[in-house]
Parts: structure tokens; C-alpha cells; sequence
């Protein structure tokens, strides 16, 4: 049976995850950044000045709250196992691609969050929105938003929590020597705990969590960096000649380093898929753009910033091997792991001990609980909104209410289990699920990318004519967007105009 499925989920993943889905997501982003005038540079401390906005409403949660709750997401299995995978297959190269990525990823991101803002509505008294809403609001295609909805809900619910539960267990295993169901059993517990208060005790645990986590692994890094300084120079040299194929030492392809940069980068901030658009869209925003700038932030601050500092804390101490035969001479273990053929978090944990001595494996492990756990609870919320989706209308409250109750029983219980299987496994039935959803909601994000542009316009407008930018449905508006809703939020705005 196990053997069984994983055939099963290689075969799809080969085809889902591959080259072609690298391809499209490299050309959305360039195509995206320059129709946005590379915003994500123009409008660079603009970008991070919409992250601290903390109004919010009883229907919406703060920017700052969405910010944190996407950040969960966003900042966790990728940034520590992810790097560590990538640098094995494709070299210290794949950092390189991963910074670029994270550049260009960031305009994907803007565009579905962006997008999600302008064709949220409320249900049930609460923003609701994401890559579902609007295929039904923005293009008429209410049974592609059904099917939409249907792989979002599995693929986040049932799935994509493979690698990060599996990624928790082996830190704790590898540091401490605690069995991986014991760890799977206290995090399925602790989620189910957090996700019976929907997303308004989500996003207050993400506001709490998120910026301690990321602060205190952005110290540790800073630490190696500065006991390794001397070092830096020749790494940053070492990393674009990998990059560009002329390490041979490393094993790696100019096409590998290439794939696996920007296939991580991807999955870190899974940028195209839609993960981030729930989020987004439940914040209390006056105008689309500034959530989408909150957003493009976080593709910033999670693949170019934290991504980056597990590869350079990897890279600087040597700690670490690659699949085309090097092997790093920063700790005694690593021959016997090259032997194994094993790559994951334990290569930033022998890198971070380094510095920090026996410590450091468990507290890169219990880093890297927080990273994948703050993964988990987002997952779940994802699911959440596409089954309101799926079940919208009065008449259909008993049912919306039984789903979400069956969702976060069902979710607890697939934790656990994702927690006792193989690293290998976890990763190709994650991939398969981020990847899967990324074709289909970027259809939708391309489509209705000239709206985007539209928004971007008027945002720009009124910064220039020295306005707090806000959204009003009479001067810009299309079919689906919920016109009485956005009159409401602005309602102060738009008065004011008169």
C-alpha cells in the first residue's frame, strides 16, 4: 500500500511539479513585473510601510494581522528543509535562482492578492475571498470556481501539511531523539486547539508568533555571519559562479541549480497557488493595491531575506553535501549522511552548531516547529475558505457549518498521519498538491491581471495627488465585484468626496 502510493504521487508529481510549471511561474513573473513597472522596486519601502497598518473590523481582520497570518505560511518547511534540499540537488547555485525568484515571485503575489481583495464579500458576517471567488466574480465561471475550490480545499486540507509535519518530527528527531508520532501527536493537538477559533484567533496566535520567529532565526543567522565574515566574500563569489554552471566541483548543471532555485522558491512562497489570497482577503483594507503590497512584502521578506539566510549559514560553514558527490567538511557526520544519501533540516542544524554548540539542533528544531506549525494553522484556514465557498447561501448554512467542523476534525487527524511517513513522501505529496493548485490558479491570475494594472493606476494616482488611497466602486468597478460592500468600507472616503 505505501509502496503503491508513492508510485502514485512520483508519477503525478512528475508530471505536475516538473519543469513546465518552473517555466510558467518564471514568465508570469516577469510578465506581471513589467506590466507593474517592477513595482515591487518603485515602490519598494512602500510595500513594507503597508505591513504595520492594524485597523481592523468585525468583518476583517488587520493588514497587519493578514500580513503575519501569510507569513505563517509562508515562512516555514521551505525556508529550512527547502533550502537545504535545494542546495543538495542543485548546489550553492540554487540561492542565487532563489533571490531571483523571490523578486519576480513577489509581482505573482501581488496580482492574486490584489485580485482577491477586489472580489472579496462577506459570508457569514466575515470577509471571505481567494482564487475561487474570483474565477465566479471576475470571469463568470462559477463551475470553474467549484472545481477550484474542490482542489484548493483538499490540496490544503489533506496535503500540502505533508512536508511540514513531517519536517517538525525530524528536527525533533534528529536533536533530541523524540519519536517522530509522539511529535505528530502534540502537533495535531495543539492545531486542532488553535483552529476551532477561526481566523481571528488565527491571525492574533500568527501576529505573536511570526515576528518572534523570524526575528530570533534572523539573529542566529546574523551570528554565523559575523564568526564567518571572512569567509563572505568568497561564498557570494562561489554561489554566482555555481549558479551559472563553472563549479563543476558541486555536481550540479546550470539547468539544476536553475530548476531547483526557482522550484523552492516557489514552494516557500508558494507564490501562484493562492495560499495567500484567503488571507489577504480577509483583511480591513480601504484599497486592493495596499493588501497586495502587505503580501508582495512577505514574498520578500521569505525567500530573499530568510531563504537566503539558510543558505548562507548552510554555505558558510560548509555543512552540507550535494547529489553530484561533494561533501562538506564542516562537521564529522557529514560523509556518513552523503553515504545515506540524506538531505534536509539537519544540515542547518550542524551548521548553526557550529556556532552555537550542542544547542544549536534544538533550537533550529524547535525553529523549525514554529516555521511548519504557523504553516499548518494557514493551511487550514485555506481549506476553510474554499468550503464556504463551496457551500455559500442562507439555505445552505447547516451545511457550510457541518463542513467546517468536519474540516477541523479531518485536518488534526491528517497531521498525524503525515507525521509518521518518509522524507521523500512527504515532500513529493506536497509538491504535488502546491503545484497541482498553481496551474490552475494562475489561469485565473492571468486572466484577470489586467484589472490589476487598472488598480495600480489609481492607487498611483492618488499617492501622487497626496491621498490615503482608497477603492471606490463608481469610478472603478467590473461585473462581480460586490459593489455595496467596498461602498461600505470606503463609506467614510467616499463621503468625504462629496
Amino acid at each position: 500500500m505505501y509502496e503503491a502510493l508513492s508510485n502514485v504521487v512520483n508519477s503525478l508529481n512528475g508530471i505536475i511539479a516538473g519543469t513546465a510549471v518552473v517555466v510558467m511561474i518564471v514568465c508570469s513573473g516577469i510578465f506581471l513585473s513589467c506590466r507593474l513597472g517592477f513595482f515591487q522596486l518603485v515602490h519598494f519601502r512602500d510595500m513594507w510601510s503597508r505591513i504595520i497598518d492594524k485597523s481592523a473590523s468585525e468583518s476583517g481582520i488587520s493588514s497587519f494581522a493578514s500580513f503575519c497570518t501569510a507569513m505563517a505560511m509562508r515562512v516555514g518547511t521551505g525556508n529550512v528543509a527547502g533550502v537545504a534540499v535545494a542546495v543538495y540537488m542543485g548546489g550553492p547555485g540554487a540561492v542565487f535562482w532563489m533571490v531571483l525568484a523571490g523578486i519576480l515571485n513577489s509581482a505573482v503575489c501581488f496580482s492574486e492578492c490584489t485580485l482577491a481583495v477586489l472580489y472579496k464579500t462577506r459570508i457569514d458576517g466575515q470577509y471571505r475571498g481567494g482564487g475561487a471567488y474570483c474565477a465566479e466574480r471576475g470571469l463568470g465561471w462559477k463551475p470553474y470556481g467549484a472545481f477550484m475550490a474542490v482542489v484548493i480545499m483538499l490540496g490544503t486540507g489533506l496535503f500540502m501539511p505533508a512536508a511540514a509535519t513531517f519536517t517538525i518530527g525530524d528536527g525533533f528527531l534528529q536533536a533530541l531523539g523524540i519519536p517522530q508520532w509522539i511529535t505528530a501527536l502534540v502537533v495535531a493537538l495543539i492545531t486542532a486547539v488553535v483552529v476551532i477559533g477561526g481566523i481571528k484567533r488565527i491571525g492574533d496566535i500568527a501576529s505573536l508568533v511570526v515576528p518572534f520567529m523570524v526575528s530570533i532565526y534572523l539573529i542566529a543567522t546574523v551570528v554565523v555571519l559575523i564568526v564567518n565574515i571572512t569567509e563572505l566574500p568568497g561564498v557570494i563569489v562561489m554561489i554566482v559562479k555555481s549558479a551559472f554552471g563553472m563549479e563543476a566541483v558541486f555536481g550540479a548543471t546550470l539547468g539544476t541549480a536553475v530548476l531547483q532555485g526557482f522550484k523552492r522558491a516557489t514552494f516557500s512562497s508558494a507564490s501562484g497557488m493562492g495560499e495567500a489570497s484567503p488571507t489577504a482577503a480577509a483583511a480591513e483594507t480601504s484599497h486592493p493595491i495596499k493588501q497586495g503590497m502587505a503580501n508582495a512584502a512577505g514574498v520578500w521578506l521569505d525567500t530573499v531575506i530568510v531563504c537566503t539566510c539558510s543558505g548562507m549559514m548552510m554555505i558558510l560553514t560548509d555543512c552540507y553535501n550535494t547529489v553530484g558527490g561533494y561533501v562538506g567538511s564542516g562537521a564529522a557526520e557529514l560523509p556518513q549522511l552523503a553515504e545515506e544519501g540524506y538531505n534536509g533540516v539537519l544540515f542547518v542544524q550542524l551548521a548553526c552548531r557550529t556556532v552555537m554548540g550542542d544547542i544549536a539542533p534544538t533550537f533550529i528544531a524547535i525553529m523549525l516547529a514554529l516555521f511548519s506549525w504557523t504553516c499548518l494553522i494557514s493551511y487550514y484556514y485555506e481549506a476553510e475558505t474554499a468550503a464556504m465557498y463551496l457551500f455559500q447561501g442562507k439555505e445552505k448554512e447547516g451545511i457550510r457549518k457541518t463542513v467546517v467542523w468536519a474540516l477541523r476534525i479531518a485536518v488534526p487527524v491528517i497531521i498525524f498521519i503525515w507525521g509518521n511517513i518518509d522524507n521523500a513522501l512527504a515532500w513529493s505529496i506536497s509538491d504535488t498538491a502546491l503545484f497541482g493548485t498553481t496551474w490552475i490558479n494562475m489561469l485565473v491570475v492571468l486572466l484577470l491581471s489586467p484589472k490589476v494594472v487598472a488598480l495600480y493606476r489609481d492607487y498611483e494616482e492618488q499617492m501622487k495627488a497626496g491621498k490615503d488611497p482608497y477603492y471606490n466602486p463608481d469610478k472603478l468597478c467590473w461585473p462581480g465585484v460586490d459593489v455595496e460592500m467596498w461602498k461600505d468600507v470606503n463609506k467614510k472616503y467616499i463621503a468625504n468626496e462629496k
